[in-house]
């Protein structure tokens, strides 16, 4: 009959050897796939990702920007506010706006900036009204040095 350290010292032997054997096996099963494999790019997945050209990036990004201005109530307008465009990475902070009347319609100038992969810039933009409620992109260009 083995004692009670001697046991417990067979069993810590044991599970040095059988948990990591055990451990490589769960992992090898899992997946499927050896770590060399893992490592390898799947160029099925990255190759059906169409980029964005430079002119469909900026739409992108217009786009996001005309409905966060539309979108503001009246009391949002006193504080700059934060826009990010998911699709492109670019984000920026719209400030300054003002409110006025062109004819029938309402518009909003603002200034923004605009951070994005080719740099930084500051932009100044107007949206207008439209008649079913909705908001038109009437400018957005660089800002006047």
């Amino acid at each position: 009959m083995i004692d009670g350290g001697k046991t417990r010292t067979l069993r810590r032997a044991v599970l040095a050897l059988v948990l990591p054997a055990c451990l490589g096996l769960s992992a090898c099963m899992g997946g499927g796939s050896s770590a060399v494999s893992a490592l390898a790019i799947d160029k099925t997945t990255t190759a059906a990702i169409t980029p964005l050209s430079a002119e469909s990036e900026i739409l992108s990004d217009e786009t996001v920007i005309r409905d966060l201005v539309g979108n503001l109530g009246d009391d949002e307008l006193v504080v700059s506010q934060p826009w990010s465009n998911s699709l492109t990475g670019s984000a920026g902070v719209v400030s300054n706006f003002t409110t006025l009347t062109d004819g029938d319609r309402t518009c909003r100038l603002f200034q923004t900036t605009r951070h994005s992969f080719d740099g930084v810039s500051l932009l100044e933009g107007r949206v207008c009204r439209r008649p079913d409620g909705g908001w038109d992109l009437v400018s957005l260009d660089r800002a006047s040095g």
